[in-house]
């Protein structure tokens, strides 16, 4: 096993969440927050500006005139869309390296965490749910432990798999007896550090482990399953693959049936498409 210092010590040298990000997010779950303090708070921001601007005149709006400021395109885009401009072009760079641990391929993670978030989404419109403000940036985050823990997994996955394929262990299971760790308890450790709400770093660390989710938990189980449909469409796929262990209870608590997943799928490639611009990000 490996020395667990040297991991947790990784994850203090990863940059911290952007001030202005963190700022913005905590406005837009105020719902008596203004445009004009909004716009205080991102209007300096680059990236963000330019996504906002990006989107707005992409051809999915349609717009007859081309909208040429941060104010317009908040009109256009409402608090929710704007989020989701937010934490993509925040978290982005995080994901941007080639995983080799895990095999991922450069953006791919970053694909998956996209991915996600948006079927993440959509569960909860299937399902009649008023989506919850943390699900979007938990299913974004999800597997942001991955990007720390990849190297510590590249120097270990023969012995890694090999407990895997003895059939005893699910990947994560067999990463923790390795390592000491696994990618969940990173990743809730990274957005700890971050000071992410509780909810958010509860979803990351358990969203392989439904079995340690509580019934009133409104976010964990939709994550899990988007994860999960999200490996079976084959969008960031690596080493790990789906030797994660499934389970139907989560299914059985929402009422789904394979058809209902078909449809998710379906309507998730409509709005992916709409989100390819954000996808690359300036």
């Amino acid at each position: 096993m490996i020395n667990i210092d040297a991991i947790v010590k990784s994850i203090k040298k990863l940059p911290p969440f952007p001030t202005v990000a963190k700022k913005a997010l905590k406005i837009l779950d105020d719902p008596d927050a203004s445009v004009d303090k909004l716009i205080s708070i991102i209007e300096y921001d680059q990236a963000i500006t330019a996504n906002v601007l990006k989107l707005c005149n992409s051809a999915f709006y349609g717009l007859m005139r081309r909208v040429g400021s941060l104010r317009g395109g908040l009109v256009v885009l409402g608090n929710a869309e704007l989020k989701n401009i937010i934490l993509a072009s925040t978290t982005v760079k995080f994901f941007q390296q080639e995983n080799i641990g895990y095999d991922v391929t450069r953006g791919g993670l970053w694909e998956h965490a996209v991915a996600s978030a948006i079927i993440a989404r959509l569960i909860s419109e299937r399902v009649g749910e008023s989506e919850d403000p943390s699900l979007f940036t938990a299913a974004l985050l999800h597997d942001i432990g991955k990007v720390v823990l990849d190297t510590f997994v590249d120097r270990y996955f023969e012995q890694i798999i090999a407990l895997v394929n003895e059939g005893d262990h699910s990947f994560l299971e067999a990463e923790s007896e390795m390592l000491g760790i696994d990618h969940a308890e990173v990743g809730a450790r990274i957005t700890e550090s971050w000071n992410f709400p509780k909810d958010i770093v509860r979803t990351i660390r358990l969203h392989h482990r439904l079995e340690k989710v509580s019934d009133d938990d409104r976010i964990t189980p939709i994550v899990y399953l988007a994860n999960i449909i999200t490996l079976s469409m084959g969008i960031g796929v690596g080493r790990d693959g789906l030797s994660y262990r499934g389970e139907e209870e989560v299914m059985k608590r929402y009422g789904l049936k394979a058809r209902d997943l078909q449809e998710i799928v379906v309507d998730f490639y409509d709005e992916y498409n709409k989100v390819q611009d954000v996808l690359g990000l300036v």
